[in-house]
């Protein structure tokens, strides 16, 4: 995805729309990989605070799959909080 299309989506998206390009792009992922690895992995790679979650949030859903929905909240706060 082109810098464009990211910074359109990161203005214009939608909590609901957010949700449902992560949940399209975590099944993209290679099957081998925990829900929670491929939330933040998807997170990380296209709107870049997954590792602000994990650190500053102290929220870490990589080996928690128990944490994937506050990890979507916490990353949804820090992408609106850019735009």
């Amino acid at each position: 995805m082109d810098w464009i299309t990211m910074l359109y989506i990161q203005f214009n998206m939608t909590y609901e729309e957010f949700i449902t390009e992560v949940w399209a792009r975590v099944y993209e992922c290679p099957p081998t990989w925990r829900r929670g690895q491929s939330v933040f992995n998807v997170i990380d790679k296209f709107w870049g605070v997954a590792r602000d979650v994990q650190f500053e949030d102290r929220c870490d859903c990589f080996y928690d799959d128990s944490k994937i929905q506050e990890f979507i909240d916490n990353s949804w706060v820090r992408i609106t909080e850019k735009a």
